[in-house]
């Protein structure tokens, strides 16, 4: 591949220098006034002496040219590639950006040295034959990819110690990104040779993503770059056949926010990749760090097959606990155990807001509801409900609230709207039953405000069941329940959920198309302009999600998130106005299953890899008082967050996946493990439990018009250097051109003047 371009472009600038010598030259000239006398014409000097002198002087002139435009041209340190050029000189200096896959799956212990081991072994061979003036940085390639140094460094011992200190494999691998990334770091360096090395253990699913959008993206950063960078990949594996690995999948909790002695329902997937023969494998129950005797499971697993797995606990004591099941330990410990933060209250409190006028507890909305929740006969109640009337709702009575119930408010003003939005966007539950009081015109403008707003679902019409279809009555569809809160209700007894029966609901369209204003044309109202209020939509909320369907297809059951909380509709009513449910036995477990749900948002235990934790404090503390443990055992210092009314401390660095313990610090200053610490689990994918090897196939179609280039040993990457293809910087033969040019300019010069025709003026004429 022949080419040619500066590294230093910029410094071609001071090519404007090379008018200095003629601006010199114009400005020595120094005009006389000409005096005839009669011996004059003994000096004139002879037509062809003085077309000869024009000449030198000229000569003269253009090599002093010449040599300032060597010096810029070499400053801006021209390169080829390809040609004769490349016989002047010897293995270019080198800028390398390594790139380690550091995820779980090269952690693989079946050999006497993980991948990851081989990995840092390879990059520190080729530390050992990077010269003198070579730079080099590191990018550690999991969850969310970091660069080890800011820059590239000449300070190998620098990047070897880094090497020495890299974290246990764990999470996923991101080689795309750290290719990026690495190309980044080369293409501000300073050598005329700019390679990025990948080291991985060329398994498949790394490069699932490398599709033409990444090839895109590598193309643009050479094109952006003077000198552009070669991508090589090593792989330390060398076997192709996928092997054997059991695996549990990440935690799905019934709720992560309960109360004590509340059953918590803890699901995942024992899954195996590559086997040849079924297995029996023994799963694990743990709680903060305990396993549990009696929570022992014996699960039976095909090959290539899959298992469900489910507990049931009820936590004895309130504050942040850690569940976890696993399984023992094979050849790749990293996803034989799966974890998950939960966090444990004595009463969860939630206002119920009433829609009724009614003088009569009996008659009003909330009826069931509150009795439901505050039974007389339960002493510890796992609900500490309070309620007021629609009228009287205002932010003063939501006192310590972590859910609002709103069960057929006809409207809300300005003032208490503003008030559950901030709730809401605090991190606070909101759920809203529906029924013959509320004005649909002022739900679906102000509530839904075209999708912007609390309410996840435009409202259409009431709707009822066909007239003579009493046997085949409109009841919760089971299949529609597959959320884990309220899966269970899916296997209901008689008289159960499932049972209870619905005479009129609310229909609801998630993206509606309203009727054009100016033409009658329909069009998605959903983030376009509002064809009844003329408003443009502009929102933040994330999309609606059906989590219950009646058996004639309607919703049942919308929710959404709104912030850092939580909106759900409920298209029927609480009471038993529009349905036999508050009637039923699992209406109690219905409506504090709902609530814990609402309630989830304020927690935020359990994220994935690169999402910040976040922790709700006191006003009187600040985030100094607190202080973040990494699954390491390393400390990170909190970072204050929210605002002065609900303030916040966050922690960004979450690459690497695990338990996080947020603890508050001792009043020296130290952080002791303490009942009272906050645990946080971040999770990571977990598609690399499948060991499947990059195919031949797969390395050609990587490899394919030379996007990336395959090695095994450093030496292949720097005899690659010698080829004829391999750039060779110019700078060096432009300084021997200046040089020759400065000898030949002191030449010409010397000769001037000891001819004496320094004396003689251009302009003098034999006239």
């Amino acid at each position: 591949m022949n080419g040619f371009d500066f590294i230093n472009p910029w410094m071609l600038a001071g090519l404007a220098g090379v008018s200095l010598p003629v601006l010199a030259h114009l400005l020595s000239r120094r005009k006389y006034d000409t005096v005839n006398w009669g011996a004059m014409q003994f000096l004139e000097i002879g037509r062809n002496a003085r077309r000869r002198i024009r000449l030198e002087e000229l000569l003269l002139l253009l090599l002093r040219m010449a040599m300032i435009a060597m010096i810029a041209i070499a400053l801006s340190r021209p390169w080829m590639a390809g040609g004769i050029v490349n016989s002047f000189a010897s293995k270019p200096a080198c800028d390398v950006a390594l790139v380690i896959d550091s995820s779980y799956s090269t952690d693989w212990r079946a050999k006497a040295r993980t991948p990851h081991e081989e990995a840092v072994s390879w990059a520190k061979q080729l530390l050992d034959r990077l010269g003198p003036g070579e730079t080099v940085g590191l990018v550690d390639a999991r969850g969310t990819v970091e660069a080890k140094v800011p820059t590239l460094t000449r300070d190998r011992n620098l990047i070897r110690e880094l090497l020495d200190t890299l974290p246990k494999p764990s999470g996923s691998s991101r080689l795309n990104d750290g290719i990026l990334r690495g190309l980044q770091m080369v293409n501000a360096g300073t050598n005329i040779s700019r390679h990025v090395v990948v080291v991985t253990d060329g398994q498949f699913h790394p490069w699932r993503d490398a599709d033409e959008h990444l090839w895109l993206q590598l193309k643009e950063l050479r094109e952006q770059a003077t000198v552009p960078a070669d991508i090589w990949v090593v792989s330390t594996q060398k076997q192709q056949t996928r092997q054997s690995n059991d695996a549990l999948d990440r935690l799905l909790l019934s709720r992560e926010l309960t109360v004590v002695d509340f059953p918590m329902r803890i699901r995942t997937r024992l899954k195996n990749s590559g086997a040849r023969a079924a297995a029996n494998r023994k799963v694990y129950l743990e709680v903060d760090g305990q396993r549990l005797a009696d929570k022992t499971l014996s699960v039976r697993i095909e090959p290539d097959g899959q298992a469900t797995v489910e507990f049931e606990h009820r936590f004895r004591t309130p504050g942040s606990h850690v569940v976890a099941v696993s399984i023992d330990e094979d050849s790749l410990p990293g996803d034989d155990r799966s974890e998950a933060a939960v966090d444990i209250t004595a009463a969860l409190p939630v206002l119920l807001v009433d829609g009724s006028s009614s003088p009569d507890p009996a008659q009003s909305e909330m009826f069931f509801a509150r009795s439901a929740l505050s039974a007389v006969a339960n002493p510890t109640p796992w609900v500490a409900a309070r309620s007021v009337s629609s009228r009287s709702f205002s932010e003063t009575n939501i006192g310590d609230a972590q859910v609002i119930l709103l069960a057929n408010i006809p409207r809300l003003t300005d003032e208490q709207l503003d008030t559950l939005k901030e709730f809401v966007d605090g991190g606070g539950g909101l759920g809203i039953a529906l029924g013959d009081q509320i004005e649909q015109p002022w739900y679906n403008d102000r509530m839904y405000d075209q999708g912007a707003g609390l309410l996840p679902a435009w409202l259409e019409a009431v709707q009822s069941p066909p007239p003579g279809e009493d046997e085949k009555p409109v009841t919760v569809l089971s299949e529609s329940l597959q959320l884990p809160w309220i899966s269970r209700f899916q296997t209901g007894g008689d008289d159960g959920f499932l049972d209870a029966r619905f005479s009129r609901w609310y229909s609801i369209t998630l993206q509606p198309e309203l009727p054009d204003e100016q033409d009658g044309v329909k069009g998605t109202n959903v983030g376009a302009a509002n064809a009844i209020t003329g408003k443009q939509a502009v929102s933040d909320r994330a999309p609606s999600t059906i989590e219950a369907s009646y058996s004639n297809g309607d919703a049942f059951l919308i929710s959404r998130q709104s912030g850092r909380g939580r909106a759900a509709l409920m298209t029927t009513t609480l009471d038993a106005d529009w349905t036999t449910l508050p009637a039923r036995p699992d209406y109690v477990a219905f409506l504090h299953e709902w609530i814990f749900q609402l309630a989830s948002g304020r927690v935020n235990r359990n994220v994935d890899t690169g999402t910040p934790l976040l922790y709700p404090i006191a006003q009187s503390e600040k985030s100094s008082d607190w202080i973040f443990i990494s699954p390491g055992g390393n400390e990170l210092e909190a970072i204050a967050a929210g605002d002065e009314l609900r303030p916040l401390v966050r922690l960004d660095d979450t690459h690497q996946p695990g338990v996080y313990t947020l603890r508050k610090r001792q009043l020296d200053g130290s952080s002791t493990s303490s009942a009272k610490d906050e645990h946080f689990v971040v999770n990571f994918d977990r598609s690399e439990s499948d060991l499947m090897p990059l195919s031949t196939e797969g390395w050609a179609e990587l490899t394919d018009r030379n996007r990336l280039h395959q090695i095994e040993t450093p030496e292949e990457l720097f005899e690659s250097l010698k080829t004829e293809s391999s750039r060779v910087e110019l700078w060096h033969l432009l300084l021997l051109a200046f040089l020759a040019i400065l000898v030949g300019e002191v030449i010409m010069t010397r000769r001037l003047v000891q001819g004496g025709h320094v004396f003689v003026d251009e302009g003098v004429s034999s006239e």
